[in-house]
């Protein structure tokens, strides 16, 4: 059963945001809590929820269409709760559950680089022991965090909650609901520099993942970034340190030239991990995740098994074989670090072959933005990269940083790119493809006929 159903009728009769409500709800027959009609069922409760470029209170009929039990609206309608701001609804009933259903063990995972995929990782290990509730893909905003606690079932035991930011406040006001028992900050660099102007910006608003934290918390940190090491020194909470270079609790070691193996050691015990996702990155996210399991607990081959079967996400740095070539589908989302990682890791795990990139723009950077696709353009030479396509508002930024030392070609609509690349017609080559959520470079691989 929800979990929400246990507590609605003694929030409602708490919450001050009501403006009126004369229905009568039959608390066994509802369903869910849907925001969105097309997915609604019936007996299921509508919130309409209302942004920038909708408002949900027109889909309030749609929804009695579809079965909806009731509806709440920040408008009077028919059989619904009428409330100031259905924003506010859902986040103060959802930091309402997780204050009664305290049994709830609560991770907290932010970072500016490996968020999801962590959060993916730690299901996969935690699940092995317990039973878990996570965010659904990246919804790890003021609206997709609260709909992902009160879609808690009843039996679970361990909720892990990814927070997302690309402006001050927002991870307070999420921690603020959540209240994590445990939260992971997975690394410190740059992105969302349109709102968050440095890199010390943004490890402040990172770091309050851990505002409401007591003494029994427990912070999981990437010693190997100096940034959060130093502000790590003195914390009146409990911490526990991960890394690859620097000393750390949980170091990882023996890492294989193509980044899917490594070694680490738990109570003394030395394990090898072999995951299936390869890349430095990965290595990392599987380090703050082991580090994270030994403060739960959790036996060393269950910590392994989870490990090894994960099997990576959609469109991150997924590599797939097609006859002598290899294609890194990396094009969920990009930043200057996250480019710089699948750059210098294509490099690292094939090192023989020829190598294309096809990139689109990094986007949200700000005053920064024609300088880091320039560094970027510089470092698909010092990587040894044979040759470039580019598409986006940022080409000649990248053009200038590449000067003209590899071939490199703009591509003005996304389907240019089967003008220039037939991989019929090319052997021993690895190609790249990676850019922001809003370049959309997944319809690379559609005019490329993957």
């Amino acid at each position: 059963m929800k979990l929400y159903k246990k507590y609605l009728s003694k929030f409602l009769n708490q919450y001050n945001g009501i403006l009126s409500n004369k229905i009568n709800i039959n608390y066994e027959k509802l369903g869910e809590i849907c925001t969105d009609t097309r997915k609604l069922k019936k007996n299921d409760i509508f919130i309409a929820l209302s942004g920038e470029n909708f408002n949900g209170n027109t889909f309030v009929q749609k929804a009695f269409q579809e079965g909806a039990a009731f509806c709440i609206s920040e408008e009077i309608n028919p059989n619904s709760i009428h409330v100031k701001s259905t924003l506010d609804f859902i986040q103060k009933f959802s930091a309402f559950i997780l204050q009664q259903e305290d049994r709830i063990f609560k991770i907290g995972i932010t970072g500016t680089n490996g968020k999801t995929s962590t959060k993916e990782i730690m299901a996969s290990v935690l699940g092995q022991k317990f039973i878990v509730h996570k965010t659904q893909g990246n919804n790890n905003n003021n609206i997709g965090l609260p709909l992902t606690i009160l879609d808690l079932n009843e039996s679970v035991e361990v909720l892990i909650l990814e927070m997302g930011t690309n402006s001050p406040g927002e991870i307070e006001a999420l921690s603020n609901i959540a209240r994590p028992n445990l939260s992971v900050i997975t690394n410190i660099g740059k992105g969302h520099t349109l709102y968050l102007k440095n890199e010390s910006e943004i490890l402040k608003e990172k770091f309050n993942i851990t505002k409401f934290f007591g003494p029994q918390n427990f912070l999981i940190f990437n010693a190997d970034n100096k940034l959060l090491a130093e502000k790590c020194n003195n914390l009146k909470f409990k911490k526990m340190s991960f890394s690859i270079i620097t000393d750390s609790d949980t170091k990882g070691e023996e890492i294989s030239d193509s980044y899917n193996e490594f070694s680490i050691t738990i109570n003394k015990e030395k394990i090898k991990i072999k995951i299936k996702a390869p890349g430095i990155n990965n290595i990392y996210n599987s380090l703050a995740v082991i580090a994270s399991a030994k403060t739960l607990n959790i036996k060393p081959e269950l910590i392994k098994k989870g490990l090894e079967e994960y099997n990576g996400i959609s469109n991150r740095f997924n590599i797939k074989q097609t006859g002598s070539n290899f294609i890194i589908n990396d094009s969920y989302n990009a930043n200057p670090n996250s480019m710089k990682t699948a750059i210098e890791m294509t490099n690292a795990i094939f090192p023989k072959l020829n190598k294309i990139a096809i990139l689109g723009d990094m986007l949200e950077l700000g005053d920064i933005e024609k300088n880091e696709h320039q560094k970027i353009g510089e470092l698909l030479c010092s990587e040894k990269f044979n040759q470039a396509y580019i598409y986006g508002t940022n080409c000649n930024s990248y053009l200038r940083g590449i000067n003209q030392k590899i071939p490199a070609t703009i591509l003005a609509n996304h389907s240019d790119i089967s003008n220039f690349l037939d991989l019929k017609k090319i052997d021993n080559t690895v190609i790249l493809i990676k850019g922001s959520r809003g370049s959309k470079m997944e319809k690379i691989l559609e005019f490329l006929e993957i």
